[in-house]
């Protein structure tokens, strides 16, 4: 007995080494390159509309336009990070909010005035935190350039269906103002260490979810290599800006969106259909009020018509009944 117990214990050390081994083998470890460069704040402007073109893709239309534009500036905030490797890498940092009512998140680039998009070839979450509005999250994508217009899709569980936004990143200074992390850019040009405004660090295992939110859209490993491309040799003597001034607006006139009750004029997001120019009740109370008109001027007439008769028998009357004395019987003696 305590031959086969002791021939156990040996059997059950060798299995779990062999399951460690195993393990090791099937999730091997990802390496993240630090990169130098610079590390710059920026403004990262919202938008329901293409900044460019004034083109909605958003199935809310124009009409949603004063309520896609808060939803947007709702879930994604003003400030963020872009990274840039002296290699040419661009990496854009933002913080999306209400990660707890939207899921499905991907991005898409472009550089101003391109005409089609690309999918990012390295994006993931590189810190999570909260604020009023619940949980949020910090994605950092890699962008063509500083001068790059970005397209969001993510799923609203409210809505229950998928919105279409735009962003671009603008207002460059140098130095990390904010909180978030700078993951990519680990060491500036000048061999110091490039300022981070968090401890948290790149999810370099391949898994790039936070919550019910899915961020895994091209390579979602976060890390700096040598296959950049290019585009400039020593980032920290580019100045850096976006050449759009200003975001487009649709182009139809967005005055006319009820600003003041936005629930109004969010048709489209809501789901529901738009209010239509004319209703059931409004022809039937245009009917309604043509018939009275139609009546009150018939018996306008009729009242008329009566006191007309009324006064030519009065006159009639009062004729007859003096004719007597007025000389007129004589008239008819002779």
């Amino acid at each position: 007995m305590k031959l086969a117990a002791k021939k156990n214990k040996i059997l059950s050390a060798i299995m779990t080494c062999v399951l460690a081994i195993t393990l090791m083998a099937g999730f091997p470890a990802v390496k993240a390159y630090a990169a130098s460069g610079t590390v710059y704040s920026c403004t990262i402007n919202r938008c329901y509309a293409h900044p460019v073109t004034g083109v909605i893709e958003d199935s809310g239309g124009e009409s949603s336009y004063a309520t896609g534009q808060g939803m947007v500036e709702g879930c994604v905030y003003s400030n963020g990070i872009l990274e840039v490797s002296d290699d040419g890498a661009y990496y854009l940092t933002i913080r999306m909010s209400l990660m707890d009512y939207t899921s499905g998140h991907s991005f898409q680039v472009q550089n101003v005035g391109d005409s089609g998009w690309s999918t990012p070839s390295e994006i993931g979450i590189t810190g999570n935190g909260s604020d009023s509005n619940g949980t949020t999250a910090d994605v950092c994508m890699r962008v063509p350039s500083e001068n790059c217009i970005v397209r969001g899709e993510m799923y609203v569980e409210p809505m229950g269906r998928n919105v279409i936004f735009y962003l671009y990143p603008s207002d460059y200074s140098e130095g990390n103002n904010t909180d978030m992390n700078a993951t990519m850019v680990t060491e500036s040009s000048n061999g110091t260490a490039a300022e981070s405004g968090g401890s948290g660090s790149v999810d370099n295992s391949g898994s790039t979810s936070s919550g019910n939110s899915s961020l895994g859209s091209g390579n979602s490993s976060l890390q700096s290599s040598g296959s950049s491309d290019k585009s400039s040799s020593s980032s920290s003597s580019k100045k850096l800006e976006s050449s759009i001034k200003e975001a487009a607006k649709p182009s139809s006139d967005s005055s006319s969106l009820d600003t003041e009750n936005p629930v109004n004029s969010s048709e489209g997001l809501s789901l529901s259909t738009a209010k239509d120019g004319t209703s059931d009740s409004d022809s039937d109370s245009g009917n309604t009020s043509s018939g009275n008109r139609i009546f009150q001027i018939a018996l306008a007439v009729v009242v008329t018509g009566l006191i007309l008769l009324g006064a030519v028998s009065g006159v009639i009357y009062f004729f007859r009944k003096n004719w007597k004395r007025w000389g007129g019987a004589e008239d008819d003696d002779e």
